[in-house]
């Protein structure tokens, strides 16, 4: 008997949910959904040359059910031709977004945002340009590049209106960020997106390559000091006449490091303007190695008249 009760009460609840629900529905809602603008057909050799949106926010009003619909259903798509278009500089318009729109009986379209877009072409061009990196590698203590980054493609032929591809002499990558990185990466980085111009691209992504090897330093001594730009008249005597340096690079390269591989100069120039008695040197280093420290920081000098 107990049983048999709880059967009518939950039998009940759910008569009375489908009951409210079958009421509720019947009654008339708003909602709002993105639809893609889609233009197809442009003539061959032209090109949109202004912004175009991806999508168009719609606004429907109609019945629970039918609305429902509409929400279950794949958001319309707005498609137009480009041989169609409103002629001269005409926007399409709210009624013309109606057009392209099949709806149920009972559903309307009260809004669109925006609620008008104006469409020009124009002559179509293509430009290959340089490939510009949008990313940033962090490496694991210890660890460091070695090397250029090897990018593949470095540039792209870029297509579309000539109005639009004047102002474009580069392109950059979508950002990306590698964090914690201890191993030689290879990556595919997709191109950055055209929006809300009609771009395309001879190849969508490009692919990266960054050599990572575990990081040490290395002491580099004996570094001789050459003055530069010394009159003919004088002659410079550097105390000390070398430095010791330390560096800092991958082990593979460290290895291979000798004291002919840098060097340290510093300017007459900077000892002629000077008052103090010492000067700072300038240390050049192969391409991937950090100077870490220089020992002494400045020299001191000693200028005299060359016999």
């Amino acid at each position: 008997m107990q049983r048999r009760s709880i059967y009518i009460v939950i039998f009940s609840t759910l008569f009375g949910v489908l009951a409210w629900f079958s009421v509720t529905m019947r009654e008339d809602y708003e909602t709002t959904v993105l639809s893609p603008f889609v233009l197809k057909e442009i003539p061959a050799g032209m090109a949109v040359q202004t912004p175009l949106p991806r999508t168009v926010q719609l606004r429907f009003r109609g019945e629970g059910w039918r609305l429902a619909g509409v929400l279950l259903a794949h958001a319309p798509r707005l498609v137009f031709s480009a041989t169609m278009l409103p002629a001269g500089h005409k926007p399409l318009t709210f009624k013309d977004f109606a057009d392209r729109i099949s709806l149920a009986p009972g559903v309307r379209l009260l809004e669109a945002k925006p609620d008008s877009l104006l469409i020009e072409l124009g002559p179509a061009v293509r430009k290959r340009v340089p490939v510009v990196l949008d990313c940033l590698a962090g490496f694991r203590e210890g660890y460091g590049q070695v090397g250029p980054t090897s990018v593949a493609p470095d540039s792209v032929t870029v297509t579309g209106a000539e109005s639009v591809l004047r102002t474009i002499d580069t392109w950059k990558t979508e950002k990306r960020l590698f964090e914690n990185v201890r191993a030689s990466l290879d990556a595919e980085i997709p191109l950055a997106s055209a929006d809300p111009y009609e771009i395309a691209f001879s190849v969508p992504s490009v692919r990266i390559a960054i050599s990572v090897e575990p990081f040490a330093e290395k002491i580099i001594a004996g570094l001789p000091v050459q003055v530069t730009a010394v009159p003919a008249s004088r002659e410079v005597i550097l105390i000390p006449p070398r430095i010791e340096i330390v560096v800092r690079a991958g082990i593979r390269q460290l290895s291979a490091l000798s004291a002919g591989d840098f060097r340290a100069v510093t300017d007459y120039a900077g000892i002629a303007a000077d008052s103090t008695g010492a000067v700072d040197t300038d240390v050049s280093c192969p391409a991937g190695v950090q100077l870490v420290t220089k020992r002494p920081e400045h020299v001191q000098y000693i200028v005299r008249k060359r016999l």
